[in-house]
């Protein structure tokens, strides 16, 4: 009976593991450039002066200190949902795809918008 004991704590133990995102976007990120076209098709990433940040979380959230979606689908908040495996964040039906450039460590974050839309991170820890 011992043994069974064991047994079942060995299990539930192990089960009990929070899943932890191994991803090189963990961590804090800066906002550094916007892009807003206007609609003549001549959009292009500007520097900004913002204290915008995203946090992306090793528990599957992304926190801003903003609103952490925008665009079409624009919900107040400041917590979304991500998906590492899809390389995109969440806020009910606003959604944000990312990319991460290996060679300059910029983050590009672009949401759902009528025109081209988007914004650029840099690690801030």
């Amino acid at each position: 009976m011992k043994y069974a004991y064991f047994l079942l704590a060995i299990v539930l133990t192990v089960s009990c593991n929070d899943a932890a995102v191994d991803n090189d976007v963990v961590g804090a990120w800066k906002l550094s450039e916007s892009m807003n076209d206007i609609g003549d098709g001549n959009a292009t990433y500007r520097k900004v002066e913002s204290d915008k940040t995203l946090l992306f979380t090793a528990y599957g959230t992304v926190i801003s200190n903003q609103n952490v979606c925008i665009g079409n689908n624009f919900k107040e908040g400041t917590v979304a949902e991500w998906n590492p495996n899809a390389k995109e964040f969440s806020l009910e039906d606003c959604t944000a795809s990312y990319e991460l450039d290996e060679a300059t460590g910029e983050l590009t974050v672009t949401y759902q918008c009528m025109e081209a839309c988007g914004e650029r991170y840099v690690r801030a820890d």
